[in-house]
């Protein structure tokens, strides 16, 4: 007997192409599986099509939240329901490949890792071609790695030990579930794109908050650095305390902060710490006047500490 898949599809006014994505469901090759579709209080037709599917399929379950709760909190509300050994879910405006559940359930009962992740092709809203999304394999690099994308298969427990979605993370919810795993779940990447389309338009959340991901994104690997370090490659390290020096200095001027990532690079590299200076310097000009100078205060000041504990 297949091991059953759970699919969660939340949706919100998904009207436009939400009978693509439920159709890609249905036509796996793999069978056994229940697609649980949580309508987040859409205001167009998104209920009465998925109802007349659930008509003709029984593999289909349909939640309707008496409100709007956004996408990490319609997640935990499908997955209450789920019943398969594995899980995953997708968006009402992309779709899978016929071969995508199979494909990634045998990885899994092959390398008996806890989650798979593929890379993915990218569409336009009118189902065009644009490109491919690649995400790294992060257990070669944690810094190279872009998350777990949109195609990608885990076991029930993983899901468990994660206690589900965080609603506060809406807009990298995902981001954020997959980064908490990573801290106990074994990753298998699969570097192909052929499994997934993911369909990029004006009106994606993608698209219309990426600035608002990019900050929420720093702030969610920040608060889950102490237990990520461990993990990491001294490589990483470098990268991952570079990365948030520069972002304090050159985004958001917080000297403090940057200083404090400043220092715990130069215990890595005192190298790496003096290119970051001058990197901060050519990204922002008024960095020449205001933060360079603090910068190198503070990294000769931590280079001068680290020489009188040695003495001492």
């Amino acid at each position: 007997m297949q091991p059953l898949v759970s699919i969660i599809l939340p949706t919100y006014n998904g009207e436009k192409y939400i009978r693509t994505s439920v159709e890609s469901c249905l036509r796996q090759t793999y069978q056994n599986i229940e697609l649980i579709i949580v309508n987040d209080c859409s205001k167009d037709n998104t209920l009465a099509i998925v109802e007349e599917y659930a008509k003709k399929d029984t593999r289909i379950k349909i939640i309707n939240n008496p409100i709007n709760k956004k996408l990490p909190s319609s997640l935990n509300e499908g997955f209450k329901l789920a019943k398969g050994v594995y899980y995953t879910w997708t968006s009402d405006d992309n779709y899978y490949s016929a071969e995508a559940i199979e494909t990634m359930v045998n990885i899994l009962l092959k390398t008996g890792k806890d989650l798979v992740y593929a890379e993915y092709k990218i569409i336009d809203d009118l189902g065009e071609f644009v490109g491919y999304k690649y995400l790294g394999n992060i257990n070669e690099s944690f810094i190279k790695w872009l998350g777990c994308g949109a195609c990608f298969l885990y076991k029930k427990e993983v899901h468990e030990r994660n206690n589900g979605y965080d609603p506060s993370t809406f807009l990298i919810e995902d981001y954020d579930f997959f980064l908490r795993a990573y801290l106990h779940s074994s990753f298998e990447y699969l570097p192909i794109q052929t499994l997934y389309c993911y369909r990029h338009h004006n009106t994606s959340l993608t698209a219309t908050m990426s600035d608002a991901v990019f900050d929420i994104q720093k702030i969610i690997v920040e608060k889950r650095m102490p237990l990520l370090i461990p993990k990491l490659s001294k490589n990483d390290r470098i990268l991952l305390y570079r990365k948030y020096t520069v972002y304090y200095a050159v985004f958001k001027n917080n000297i403090r902060k940057s200083g404090k990532y400043l220092a715990l690079l130069q215990q890595e590299s005192i190298s790496q710490a003096f290119i970051t200076i001058h990197y901060i310097a050519a990204k922002k000009i008024v960095a020449w006047f205001i933060i360079v100078p603090q910068l190198f205060f503070m990294f000769f000041k931590s280079i001068f500490k680290s020489k009188s504990s040695n003495n001492s």
